[in-house]
């Protein structure tokens, strides 16, 4: 899990680093790619979509676009580390916005690695009601450069015995979940809690952002640190830290006088 006293610090300006156990790092220079390259593709006008949800595209191997896979991968994974959750009417994406705002940008693969088609619109074009979770943190840190990537390599040494000890606890009913330093929703994956009754906590926005791609019904969603959630109140039946480091057990337990689950 990511740890929520992280502290912020300026990442090497390399594209695509690879770290051990094969997790590519996503930088401000890829960043700085997408943005300088996006306006000089020649992009779609989607047709098929032209009164209900009007937006461009671009598509590997079609026309002149000169992207090759591992750059609309590239691309994929800066919108994750970079953008923000928003709704097209029932479902939840992750959007990246030009800094001028005038237009966003993003895919639609579960999986990254299989992107092969960006979308674009201008900023105005919304659908539904906007009440998807926020997770915009200032600053980056090295957790945001490996989000994308992060659960090829976390430790899951724990998994199986929190799991237990949720469905030995509460059996088959649903508690009000607390994770801090949720990362990107490794309690989530167990499968023993209800998004809807989760809060998650986290100083990452792109942990949080693929926390939100796996779960787009997650309940609560607080972009910070614990430390600065100052307005959490102790009515949650599950508090739960897997692998967060200087964590204060006895402010954790304040607020879940149920279970508490530090790993």
């Amino acid at each position: 899990m990511s740890d929520p006293g992280a502290t912020v610090r300026v990442l090497p300006s390399r594209s695509m680093r690879v770290l051990v156990g094969g997790v590519e790092m996503i930088t401000t220079e890829d960043l700085r790619w997408w943005l300088d390259i996006a306006p000089t593709l020649e992009w779609t006008f989607a047709k098929t979509y032209a009164t209900t949800a009007p937006h461009e595209y671009v598509v590997l191997g079609r026309g002149a676009c000169p992207l090759s896979r591992a750059d609309f991968v590239r691309a994929a994974k800066v919108i994750v580390t970079f953008g923000e959750p928003a709704k097209f009417y029932s479902m939840t994406g992750i959007y990246l916005t030009s800094p001028d705002g005038r237009v966003k940008w993003w895919t639609m693969d579960a999986d990254l690695k299989a992107t092969d088609l960006i979308n674009q619109a201008t900023i105005e074009r919304v659908y539904g009601p906007q009440n998807a979770p926020t997770t915009r943190t200032t600053g980056f840190t090295e957790y945001d450069s490996i989000a994308t990537d992060y659960d090829k390599s976390r430790n899951t040494a724990h998994d199986a015995d929190v799991r237990h000890q949720i469905l030995n606890h509460f059996r088959d009913r649903a508690p009000r979940t607390l994770d801090v330093g949720c990362g990107t929703g490794a309690l989530l994956d167990l499968g023993v809690v209800d998004p809807l009754l989760y809060t998650g906590i986290d100083p990452s926005q792109a942990m949080l952002n693929v926390l939100v791609r796996k779960h787009p019904n997650v309940g609560r969603l607080l972009p910070m640190r614990f430390q600065e959630a100052h307005d959490l109140k102790g009515n949650f039946d599950l508090v739960v830290a897997m692998g967060v480091q200087e964590v204060d057990v006895a402010q954790l337990r304040a607020l879940s006088p149920v279970l508490l689950i530090v790993t």
